[in-house]
C-alpha cells in the first residue's frame, strides 16, 4: 500500500511538471531545451541526497549503457508529442506503458500474462478506439503527436523493468540523482548551441518549478518501486492521466469529449493488467 501511495504522488508531480512543459513549449522555447533543462536543474536539487545515499555498484555503471540512449530517445518522442498533440490527448496513449513493461517483463523476465491481463490489454485497445473516434487511421494522420507519444511509452515500458534492477542493486535516493545526472549530460547533444547560451531562455522561473516536480516524481516513483511491483506502480501512475485531463481543460480549453471513457477504460485496462 505504502508503494502505491508514493506512485500516486509521483503521478501528480510529474502530471504538474508536463503542465508546466507545454507552456513552455507554447511559449515559445524550443522543446529540446526543455527537454534538457529539467534534468541539470533536477540533478543540482538532488545532489545533497544524491552524495548522502551514494552508491555506485558496477551493476549500476554498466547498465547505463543499456537504459541511458533508450530513456533519451523515449524524453524526445515524449517532448515531440506535447508539442504536437492536446496535453489530455497525447497523456492518454501514455496509458500504454504498463502493456509495453508487461510485453517486455514477458520478453526479457519469462513473466507471462494471466486473463486479466489480456482483458487489460483489450480494453486498452477499446479506450483507444474512444479516443480516435473509431477511426484509427485519420486520428494519425491528423495527430502525429500520438505516433510520437506511442513510441515514447515503449521505450520507457522497457525501462520500467530495466530501471527496478537497478534500483534493487543500489538504492532509490541515489539512483533519483544519478538518473538526473546522466540524462543532463545525454539530452544535451539534442539542443542547439545558440539555445544553450542565450541568456534569455533562462530567466522564467517555471524551469525551477520544472526541475523540483521532475526531482520529486523521480524519487517518489523510484522508492515505489523498492515497495511494489513495476506493474503496480507504472498502472498507479497512470492516475497522471486524468489529471492532465483537467489541465488540458482549464489551461488549454482542450475538448473533453469522448476523451473520459477512453481514459477510464485505459485506466481500467491498466488496473488489470497489473494484477495479471
Amino acid at each position: 500500500m505504502f508503494g502505491l501511495v508514493l506512485a500516486f504522488l509521483s503521478s501528480f508531480f510529474w502530471a504538474t511538471n508536463d503542465l508546466i512543459t507545454k507552456k513552455l513549449i507554447h511559449k515559445g522555447l524550443d522543446e529540446y531545451f526543455v527537454l534538457w533543462i529539467r534534468f541539470p536543474v533536477s540533478s543540482l536539487i538532488l545532489l545533497p541526497i544524491g552524495i548522502y545515499f551514494w552508491d555506485l555498484s558496477s551493476f549500476v555503471l554498466f547498465s547505463t549503457f543499456l537504459w541511458l540512449p533508450v530513456e533519451v530517445l523515449g524524453g524526445v518522442f515524449f517532448v515531440k508529442a506535447l508539442k504536437y498533440t492536446p496535453l489530455s490527448v497525447a497523456m492518454s496513449f501514455y496509458s500504454f506503458m504498463p502493456f509495453f513493461s508487461a510485453v517486455f517483463g514477458f520478453l526479457l523476465l519469462g513473466e507471462a500474462l494471466s486473463l486479466q491481463g489480456f482483458l487489460g490489454i483489450c480494453l486498452m485497445v477499446v479506450g483507444t478506439l474512444f479516443l480516435t473516434g473509431f477511426s484509427p487511421g485519420e486520428f494519425f494522420r491528423k495527430h502525429i503527436g500520438t505516433v510520437y507519444m506511442l513510441i515514447s511509452t515503449l521505450l520507457f515500458g522497457l525501462n520500467v523493468v530495466i530501471g527496478k534492477m537497478v534500483i534493487i542493486s543500489s538504492n532509490p535516493f541515489f539512483f533519483s540523482w544519478y538518473y538526473t545526472f546522466c540524462m543532463s549530460f545525454a539530452t544535451l547533444i539534442f539542443v542547439s548551441p545558440k539555445h544553450i547560451i542565450e541568456r534569455g531562455n533562462y530567466t522564467d522561473k517555471k524551469l525551477l518549478i520544472l526541475g523540483i516536480l521532475f526531482a520529486l516524481g523521480g524519487v517518489f516513483y523510484n522508492t515505489a518501486l523498492v515497495y511494489a511491483p513495476a506493474s503496480y506502480v507504472a498502472a498507479v501512475e497512470r492516475a497522471s492521466l486524468l489529471l492532465s485531463m483537467v489541465y488540458g481543460r482549464i489551461f488549454f480549453g482542450e475538448p473533453v469529449k469522448h476523451l473520459l471513457p477512453g481514459v477510464l477504460l485505459m485506466l481500467l485496462g491498466s488496473a488489470l493488467l497489473s494484477v495479471g
